[in-house]
């Protein structure tokens, strides 16, 4: 009789012990498929993707929209700033920036095309910067095109006599429903370089 009593208790406490492992098992399974945090793969890509989003789609949609865009941006009167982040926005993330004047030829990437202006700006150095297009000259195929367009351009001043005149030359491409520059070269110019006439039209 005793004996009977006991096997029934060790039979209880097994079973107990079956289905406390059994719990603990869909639980530890419930964490593993579900309960890490993970956003959806779609989302986690989405997020981290270059921030070329941030474009406007007016300021993207045609070659004129982005030249235009272009010099808006970085345009900005005394006591005022650029617009450095539309700027960007309108660049592919490895476009290059070339600058050619008589010192030589200065290259550089978005970033540091932006922070050198930047600290113009922040020094002092430069308290006010205008640039308009005077002429356009583009030549396109397919998904790409290449621009030159000239500028009048004004530093810290409004007076129209003081600008200097220039060519930036824009090579572009189409992809995602908009227009990216992949590379910007400007150049000023000079009484030993005027600019052709054909850049003036």
């Amino acid at each position: 009789m005793s004996y009977g009593k006991m096997n029934s208790s060790g039979r209880k406490r097994r079973a107990n012990k079956t289905i406390r492992v059994s719990c603990l098992f869909l639980v530890l399974l419930f964490f593993v498929c579900f309960g890490r945090g993970d956003v959806p793969a779609g989302k986690a890509a989405a997020e981290k993707e270059p921030a070329e989003g941030l474009a406007q789609t007016a300021d993207v949609s045609t070659i004129e929209a982005v030249v235009s865009s272009v010099y808006k941006s970085i345009t900005f009167c005394e006591g005022g700033k650029p617009d450095m982040e539309r700027f960007r926005s309108l660049f592919s993330p490895g476009a290059q920036f070339i600058r050619i004047s008589r010192e030589g030829v200065a290259e550089m990437d978005c970033d540091g095309f932006i922070s050198g202006f930047s600290e113009r700006i922040r020094t002092g150095v430069l308290k006010s910067f205008y640039e308009a297009e005077i002429a356009r000259k583009t030549q396109a195929y397919g998904d790409i095109a290449q621009v030159f367009t000239s500028y009048n351009k004004g530093v810290n001043t409004d007076n129209p006599d003081s600008y200097t005149r220039g060519i930036n030359c824009l090579q572009m491409f189409y992809e995602k429903e908009r227009w990216y520059i992949s590379s910007l070269l400007w150049q000023d110019e000079s009484k030993e370089n005027p600019i052709p006439r054909e850049y003036l039209r």
